[in-house]
């Protein structure tokens, strides 16, 4: 009997110690993961701001992004869509977002090309609609002369954006003035000397005016990117033959896209939501109430997205 209770004994001092043995492995294993991450954590903060030096070094910074979106779009009051500018559903959405950047001592040159396009079947108030295409192109080219150390400089923009594979109807913008630049990833910009043609000729107006606005590219979190741009245009004279006042052919559009970056093999996901408006947009597609003609249209896409940068 005292053998058997021995046996006992050292069977559970056994169990008791091998358990002790298992929480201290797993609490080194805990310890040693948190040093791993805190390391990780430093190393990536280097990284992010040894990319940062990068992008303001003179020279060229050039990258491309692309946006993959299944079964997640929309659209309202997307005029270019005749048949149905109302859309709550895409099967299918791409999206291009590129930039060459030159920066130097006392100048510099910002181009961005946008390119978004989304085919698929649909719904509208629960009924089925036939597919559609929705397609846009937007390119801006920014090139400037700073007259006060990196912050203000004699600027001019150009802007192309039109209906991607139709491009029609769209609109060219020109302009020169001022741009200032508060922080390397904020700028704004007003350039009282502008000419905007709208076409087709039949239905849109062409005016001068100026054109103003503003971009921003940073981070909001880490990994969480965000690209925003908002550019308008007020012109300077009526169209009394097409019953539009210079108010009536003010337009503005504003841009954001987000961004998680890097989530697997430098694959994240990626949201863009794009507003204008535009009443030369919404005559032209057969609006006529006045209060519908200021309606401000919309489109997103949500997605996968990969990136590539040099």
């Amino acid at each position: 009997m005292k053998k058997l209770m021995l046996l006992c004994a050292l069977v559970c001092a056994f169990a008791v110690n091998s358990f002790a043995q298992e929480t201290a492995t797993l609490d080194e294993l805990k310890a040693m993961k948190a040093e791993k991450e805190a390391v990780k954590a430093g190393i990536q903060g280097e990284i992010d701001a040894l990319e940062k030096r990068i992008l303001e070094y003179p020279g060229w910074t050039m990258g491309a992004g692309v946006l993959l979106g299944l079964n997640f779009g929309g659209l309202n009051n997307w005029y270019t869509v005749a048949d149905n500018p109302n859309q709550e559903t895409q099967l299918l959405s791409i999206g291009l977002g590129a930039f060459a950047n030159y920066n130097a001592a006392k100048y510099y040159w910002r181009n961005n090309l946008g390119i978004a396009w989304s085919r698929g079947s649909s719904t509208f108030s629960g009924v089925e609609q036939a597919a559609i295409e929705v397609g846009t192109w937007n390119l801006t080219s920014l090139a400037g002369y700073y007259i006060w150390k990196d912050k203000l400089s004699v600027s001019a923009r150009a802007n192309w954006q039109t209906v991607l594979f139709d491009l029609s109807p769209g609109s060219i913008t020109a302009s020169a003035g001022l741009s200032y630049t508060p922080i390397k990833d904020l700028e704004f910009w007003l350039h009282p000397l502008g000419y905007q043609w709208n076409y087709p000729g039949d239905d849109f107006t062409s005016t001068p005016g100026a054109s103003f606005g503003g971009s921003y590219t940073g981070t909001l979190y880490k990994g969480i990117k965000w690209t925003s741009t908002l550019a308008g245009f007020y012109s300077y004279v009526d169209d009394a033959d097409n019953g539009f006042t210079a108010q009536d052919l003010f337009n503005w559009r504003w841009v954001n896209g987000f961004n998680i970056d890097n989530l697997w093999n430098g694959i994240g996901v990626g949201l863009t939501v794009d507003l204008i408006q535009n009443k030369q947009l919404a005559k032209a597609a057969g609006i006529t109430e006045a209060g519908d003609l200021g309606v401000i249209q919309s489109l997103y896409n949500l997605g996968f997205t990969y990136s590539i940068s040099k």
